[in-house]
């Protein structure tokens, strides 16, 4: 994982004072973790077809900032391509060397931003192969201490985005915390009701479902601590879904990343891929590392 670098793909079109400084806080998340990864950084400008018909004023401030940003940190590689963000994503994602992780902002109106905000940007998150990491704007500054809480079901949707977590832990010398819904418990329950043909959910079962989950999460516990990572669990029993339940965990503070899977059924992974992703990034106030749960 050191060993790959950081390619942080920055909307830099957006000229607004308010656009530039969020900008700024994306390269900051990612400079910030590419140096305790000791990792090399490639920062990515496209220029979009769409955008062709920039003033020279413009393309000057444009020139500046990314002039301003080798500055500030010289090991900064510019990478500059003209087309499709996404696309342009995807091919250097897939052509050696490739990266450790993709590091993406998710507000603006232009570049890379304009797309991230609708259709092609789940694409990114659901279909990279590596880690991709997403400032919300509830992120207000890059994070350099804390813990890392994973978004798990138990189930092998999450095995990836567990491991990785215990990897970057790891090199960062974080704790890992593996936060647990019970609506994940109720879910599993509805459907050992359905396969009995009955619709109601017995007690017993809930209740045996429940020490099996506890059971699981403390064998993971185990596992991490034998690898010499710190790790403990949270079980959630009283938000209304999975994603309301991250949410709060997130938020209480003490957290530096939350780590979770993408693919899968769970009612977790269903609601940051449906119709309310994008209010769980804009809802994140710490940038979130989003990891498929199956590879290519």
């Amino acid at each position: 994982m050191a060993s790959k670098y950081m390619l942080i793909a920055d909307d830099v079109l957006d000229l607004t004072p308010g656009a530039r400084k969020r900008s700024e806080l994306v390269r900051r998340c990612g400079v910030s973790l590419a140096e305790q990864l000791n990792a090399p950084i490639k920062l990515l400008y496209v220029q979009n077809p769409i955008d062709i018909t920039l003033k020279t004023s413009d393309r000057e401030k444009i020139r500046k900032t990314l002039d301003q940003a080798r500055q500030d940190n010289p090991k900064i590689q510019i990478v500059e391509a003209y087309g499709n963000p996404v696309d342009e994503i995807f091919r250097l994602e897939t052509t050696a060397p490739v990266p450790g992780m993709i590091v993406l902002g998710s507000h603006g109106k232009k570049g890379l931003e304009r797309f991230f905000l609708g259709s092609v940007a789940e694409e990114i998150v659901r279909n990279a192969v590596v880690p991709v990491m997403v400032v919300g704007p509830k992120v207000t500054k890059a994070p350099t201490s804390g813990k890392i809480l994973v978004a798990t079901d138990l189930t092998a949707n999450s095995r990836r985005a567990e491991a990785y977590a215990k990897k970057l832990a790891k090199l960062i010398k974080a704790e890992v915390v593996l936060f647990y819904s019970s609506v994940e418990t109720l879910r599993i329950a509805d459907q050992y009701a359905a396969m009995s043909g009955t619709n109601l959910i017995d007690q017993g079962t809930i209740n045996t479902l429940s020490a099996k989950t506890k059971e699981s999460l403390q064998k993971k516990v185990k596992l991490f601590k034998a690898d010499g990572v710190k790790c403990s669990f949270k079980i959630d029993d009283n938000k209304p879904n999975s994603q309301a339940a991250i949410l709060a965990e997130s938020g209480k503070g003490g957290y530096r990343y939350l780590v979770m899977g993408t693919h899968g059924r769970s009612a977790f992974v269903k609601a940051f891929l449906g119709s309310t992703a994008r209010d769980t990034i804009k809802l994140n106030s710490i940038p979130t590392v989003v990891i498929r749960s199956n590879s290519k």
